[in-house]
C-alpha cells in the first residue's frame, strides 16, 4: 500500500459514513440513541475529536515536536470526555467539526512527503501508528445501519391480524 492508497481508504470511510447518515433529520442525528449511550451526534463528535487529534499529531510531527503520548487516559476515558465537551453545541456546530477536522487531516497528510508516515513507524500500510484512520469511520457504520433498521421497523404500517387491516 502507498500514501495515495492510504489516503483513499480514509476518504472512502468517510464516504461510506456520509452515505449512512444521508437522509437523517437533524432531531434523530441530534437525540435517537445507535448505542446504548450515544445519539448520531455523540458519534460524529466522537469521530471529529479522533481526526481532530490525528491532525495536531501531524501537525506536531511536521514541526519536528515532540509527540509523547497519543492520549494521556484509557481510550473510554477519552471518548467519554470529547464527547461531554461537545453535547452542549449545536448540531451544526458537530457536523462543521466533523467535516472540518477530516478535511483538515487529509490536507495535512497530502503535504506529507510520501517516502514517510507521520508518527512511523515507516510505511503506509497496516504498521503506520494512523493506521486506525482508514478504518475508524468504517468501524461505526453496523451501529448506524443498526439504528436505520430500527427507524424503518418503527415506520413500518403494522397488520391487525384479526381484521386484515393495516393499523395506521
Amino acid at each position: 500500500m502507498d500514501k495515495t492508497e492510504f489516503l483513499e481508504r480514509i476518504r472512502g470511510g468517510r464516504r461510506k459514513l456520509n452515505e449512512a447518515i444521508s437522509g437523517l433529520t437533524e432531531e434523530q442525528i441530534a437525540e435517537d440513541l445507535v448505542t446504548p449511550e450515544w445519539a448520531l451526534r455523540d458519534l460524529l463528535a466522537h469521530l471529529a475529536a479522533w481526526q481532530g487529534e490525528a491532525l495536531r499529531w501531524v501537525e506536531q510531527a511536521a514541526h519536528g515536536e515532540e509527540i509523547g503520548p497519543l492520549i494521556n487516559q484509557s481510550v473510554d476515558e477519552w471518548n467519554a470526555h470529547r464527547v461531554a465537551e461537545r453535547r452542549h453545541l449545536p448540531i451544526i456546530e458537530v457536523m462543521q467539526e466533523f467535516n472540518e477536522n477530516h478535511d483538515h487531516l487529509l490536507a495535512a497528510l497530502d503535504k506529507w512527503p510520501a517516502e514517510t508516515v507521520p508518527l512511523g513507524p515507516g510505511a503506509w500500510d497496516e504498521t503506520a501508528h494512523l493506521w486506525w484512520l482508514t478504518e475508524h469511520d468504517e468501524e461505526h457504520l453496523p451501529m448506524i445501519a443498526d439504528y436505520r433498521r430500527r427507524l424503518a421497523a418503527s415506520a413500518a404500517p403494522t397488520t391487525n391480524t384479526d381484521h386484515g387491516q393495516t393499523a395506521q
